[in-house]
């Protein structure tokens, strides 16, 4: 490929690992990227893009942890959770096509818009240690988890505004907790991918690189700006905005 291409691609992934450390739907872009620009095959996009993630996570993981934004005592059993749940999503995503799971995606994105316009001090408050998620909720983030393992895109959003409106977790701790689970369940995503050899591991090193960079960059910006949890709030709908035109193809009225 061009030289072009590759700085296209640690440029995009530079910009995803950003918004996907503070918001999510990173992967919506990578996506299209190495589908419809590079061409790579839907099943080989899935497995490339999560190496990628391995690298956004491992990068922003540290700062969030150092800034003490992630409480392993207090959230190991949503991350357990969610990687049970990634397991059989893996499983299932080296075997079957993802597609019709896009149709399902766009209608959870209204969803997740209107709850995050709805009520803003919900949104900027600090975390409730007092607070324990029931255990009867558990089963959701094994779902999450198994989309997640499944196709990736969307399942940040999702669990940082579940995190928030349940958990009553702030927006930067929720992103915590949010990467740890990536990190956890990547990892055998990626030896899952690999083995199935649906990994293009020459593009997915240029995307790691520009995600591992974005994330840093997101992941002292968000510990250390004292209205992060307005910006992240504000990213949140900006994100879910763009990504309901795009999958609803709203653009066509323009024309």
């Amino acid at each position: 490929m061009d030289i072009e291409i590759y700085l296209l691609i640690i440029l995009c992934g530079a910009f995803s690992g950003f918004i996907a450390t503070l918001a999510g739907l990173g992967s919506v872009l990578t996506l299209y990227i190495l589908i419809e620009v590079i061409g790579l095959d839907g099943d080989i996009a899935n497995g490339t893009n999560r190496v990628g993630i391995m690298a956004m996570a491992l990068m922003a993981l540290p700062t969030f942890y150092r800034k003490g934004h992630l409480n392993f005592r207090r959230s190991w059993l949503i991350i357990l959770a969610i990687f049970i749940g990634a397991l059989g999503g893996v499983a299932l995503a080296i075997t079957i096509d993802n597609n019709d799971f896009r149709i399902i995606f766009k209608y959870l994105l209204l969803v997740m818009l209107l709850l995050v316009l709805t009520n803003p001090k919900k949104w900027i408050r600090a975390t409730n240690y007092e607070h324990q998620i029931s255990k009867w909720l558990l089963p959701v983030f094994v779902v999450m988890g198994f989309y997640a393992g499944f196709i990736q895109a969307g399942t940040g959003i999702f669990l940082v505004i579940f995190l928030a409106l349940v958990g009553k977790y702030s927006l930067i701790d929720a992103n915590g907790v949010k990467l740890s689970a990536f990190a956890l369940y990547t990892a055998v995503c990626i030896v899952v991918f690999g083995w199935a050899g649906k990994i293009d591991w020459e593009i997915g090193s240029f995307l790691a690189l520009g995600q591992g960079l974005g994330a840093y960059i997101a992941a002292r910006f968000a510990t250390s700006y004292p209205k992060a949890n307005d910006f992240v709030r504000y990213l949140l709908i900006a994100v879910l905005v763009i990504a309901i035109v795009q999958m609803f193809e709203l653009y066509q009225f323009l024309y």
